[in-house]
């Protein structure tokens, strides 16, 4: 007999969540970053190599989205149950991690921070299995921690049990045809790397050329920090570690 979660994975007509939040904020960064561009021709031509640049990320940016709608269209009628995505799994993995990491920082205990120092820059990086793994060793500490002092980090007892259902059921996804629908058969590498090259391009040279426009064209400068800047923030701060992406604008 299948059990409820298997159910929902099976059977539940739901379109699953592709990209998760820190992707998606990245992405309406960087799309914003070339609104704002595109807003301001006469500005961008002071530096054509920084035209071409948004060109380029325009470019990174329409492919991205061509996946993400390829990759929410149904699977031969088998849908995933939005809460049941490994995305869903991944988001709650990093805030979680990041809540112990904290706890552990206030405690002195440099082992359970080093078990559970897995930041979003690190976790995109990480393979379907790799994630699974990982959110089986952040479940695992949390349950050592009492209820109370999980609360004060942010993380609450119903937060701990959709966790634990997460967990439970990637930890019993066994067979091929399943893992497949799951990891889209590529795509989700191919969107890893398109955003490595979206955010290799704003770092190493969109951002190093933009800081021409303090001088040319302020107003401009302005607005581009202003794009640059929205990009997701944990909102439970890791003592002792940085907060966010390390896309910081110039």
């Amino acid at each position: 007999m299948l059990n409820r979660i298997t159910y929902f994975y099976l059977y539940k007509p739901y379109k699953t969540l592709v990209m998760n939040k820190y992707q998606t904020a990245k992405q309406e960064a960087y799309t914003l970053v070339v609104k704002e561009s595109k807003s301001n021709p006469d500005s961008i031509k002071l530096i054509p190599k920084f035209a071409k640049g948004i060109k380029q990320l325009d470019a990174i940016i329409q492919e991205i989205d061509v996946i993400r709608v390829q990759q929410e269209k149904d699977l031969t009628g088998i849908a995933v149950d939005k809460r049941y995505s490994l995305n869903n799994l991944t988001d709650y993995m990093v805030d979680i991690a990041g809540a112990l990491h904290a706890y552990a920082h206030d405690n002195g205990n440099n082992t359970l921070m080093g078990k559970v120092n897995y930041k979003p820059s690190v976790v995109e990086k990480m393979s379907q299995a790799e994630i699974i793994a990982a959110a089986g060793i952040v479940y695992e500490e949390a349950g050592k921690i009492p209820v109370a002092d999980l609360a004060e980090v942010g993380v609450s007892a119903d937060e701990l049990k959709e966790f634990a259902g997460l967990n439970n059921f990637f930890k019993n996804i066994k067979s091929a045809p399943r893992e497949a629908i799951i990891d889209r058969s590529g795509s989700t590498e191919k969107l890893r790397d398109l955003f490595k090259e979206a955010g290799k391009l704003v770092k190493d040279s969109l951002d190093r050329l933009a800081i021409q426009f303090k001088r040319k064209d302020p107003d401009f400068y302005l607005k581009y920090r202003a794009a640059r800047n929205i990009i997701y923030s944990k909102p439970q701060k890791e003592k002792g570690t940085e907060t966010g992406t390390n896309n910081k604008p110039v």
